[in-house]
């Protein structure tokens, strides 16, 4: 039979046969409709948890705790933190591409700001900073952000007010016992910060609410960059430095990294080096607190952290293995009821192609007898399947992305903010959607085998003459 002829005998039965269909249809559209679903907010979950909140290309490594207990396989590898030496054999570890060390300032600091962005000041009796390579963030920055340590360009000019220091610089000045700046000090450029996206998402979830303030949105973020910050060095809300000159200086937010610490403010290593060294001793600036490891590839992670655990370390559990596991089985889960919805559909279609083909039968029957061939009987069949099944499957995909849209609708306006909430709840990649729709025409197919290969088993004498 040729292609044309096949296709207008499949096109006039489908016609004819069109109520039937559509009812035994609709079990393949709402099964591959919820199937697509399933799948795309799985996705769409994935690349929040995997993708925003805990990144897979990348562990960080920090020196074994001693209340774990465990002997350090290294002998030379310090208790207090990671030497250089050790993060040079990290470098050299297969499955390595970069290491980028952090060093946390391990002494009491507290910090004000934000007037320029939000009208009024905020201020912390705590505040916790990291210092980080500045290598790490540098893809996060606007082109030409210098994101060093400030001092060398320093005029220490002496002052006693911002006025008195020419522009970029304020002045830094010693802190009185009661946290007052007083006397005189020096002139010096301020220490450019970056501040993490998870601080942003906590401030507009939490912080704004309490406090009434209006969210951050993108414009406002995009303004952030150079909004000052009063940093008091040296004092806190809960002590002070065991040495050093407590002192206010003053920070520069240079922009939003991923990188950056959770809560608080991320400085330059060479910044926190210097800051550790006059507040808290050379031990807490020669040895660093952590290490940020960049895999090659996500599948490196069990190697690269065999080799973090033979130098006397232990990788910071996450929680994205977990994370990532729970979003998987949740999938899956929901996914194996769509996949069942499809099979009983496909079952009721097979039993609405044993109805036709008895409905049919001298038809068929008349088609043996001026010539088709038993594969020209199961051609029509198959092709009606497949023309089904192609059509409820992308009927099913419409369905799936009409309800992803409505919850995206609903979740923006009726859900409150909260830390990472996402804009799109849903990710439809192109490979999955083209599996659902095969996996769709598939059981259709398959379920109009036994009915095809019945068909072409009628004899055209017999079902002329209306036997069985």
């Amino acid at each position: 039979m040729r292609l044309v002829a096949l296709g207008d005998l499949v096109v006039r039965d489908l016609r004819r046969s069109a109520g039937t269909f559509s009812v035994a249809a609709l079990g393949i559209v709402a099964g591959i409709g919820t199937l697509a679903f399933f799948l795309g907010l799985g996705e769409g979950m994935r690349a929040v948890v995997l993708g925003r909140i805990f990144p897979i290309d990348r562990i960080e490594v920090v020196p074994r705790s001693a209340s774990a207990g465990a002997v350090a396989a290294n002998d030379d590898a310090p208790s207090t933190g990671i030497d250089e030496s050790t993060v040079r054999a990290l470098r050299a570890t297969m499955g390595v591409r970069a290491v980028f060390p952090k060093l946390r300032i391990l002494f009491p600091t507290s910090g004000r700001g934000g007037r320029e962005l939000i009208g009024r000041d905020i201020g912390t009796g705590e505040l916790v900073a990291d210092g980080i390579d500045p290598a790490l963030v540098r893809g996060d920055l606007p082109a030409g952000t210098d994101f060093s340590d400030p001092l060398p360009r320093a005029s220490n000019h002496p002052c006693v007010r911002d006025v008195d220091c020419d522009e970029p610089e304020m002045c830094e000045r010693p802190l009185s016992r009661e946290g007052h700046p007083t006397g005189e000090g020096t002139c010096s450029p301020p220490i450019p910060i970056v501040i993490s996206p998870y601080l942003v998402e906590v401030f507009n979830g939490a912080i704004a609410p309490a406090h009434r303030l209006p969210p951050l949105g993108d414009l406002l973020l995009r303004s952030a960059q150079g909004i000052e910050l009063e940093w008091d060095l040296g004092r806190a809300g809960l002590g002070l430095a065991r040495q050093g000159v407590q002192r206010r200086a003053h920070a520069r937010v240079a922009g939003i990294s991923r990188q950056a610490i959770d809560i608080g403010i991320t400085v330059p290593l060479a910044v926190a080096r210097r800051l550790n060294r006059e507040f808290a001793g050379d031990d807490a600036a020669d040895h660093y607190t952590s290490v940020i490891v960049q895999l090659r590839h996500p599948s490196d992670t069990a190697a690269v952290s065999a080799r973090v655990r033979q130098l006397g370390l232990e990788v910071r559990t996450s929680g994205a293995e977990q994370m990532g596991l729970l979003v998987t089985l949740i999938t899956l889960i929901l996914s194996l009821t769509s996949v069942i919805i499809v099979v009983v559909a496909a079952l009721n279609i097979a039993h609405v192609f044993y109805t036709l083909i008895a409905e049919r039968r001298g038809e068929l029957g008349l088609m043996r007898a001026v010539g088709a061939s038993r594969w020209d009987v199961r051609a029509l069949v198959l092709a009606e399947a497949s023309v089904v099944g192609i059509a409820s499957s992308l009927l099913g995909l419409v369905v799936a992305r009409l309800a992803a849209w409505g919850c995206d609708r609903l979740a923006a306006t009726r859900l409150p903010a909260f830390p990472f909430k996402p804009e799109h709840w849903f990710v439809f990649r192109a490979a999955e959607m083209i599996a659902v729709v095969g996996f769709g025409l598939g059981a259709c197919f398959l379920s109009a085998l036994a009915p095809a290969w019945r068909a072409a088993r009628i004899q055209p004498a017999d079902a002329l003459a209306g036997g069985v």
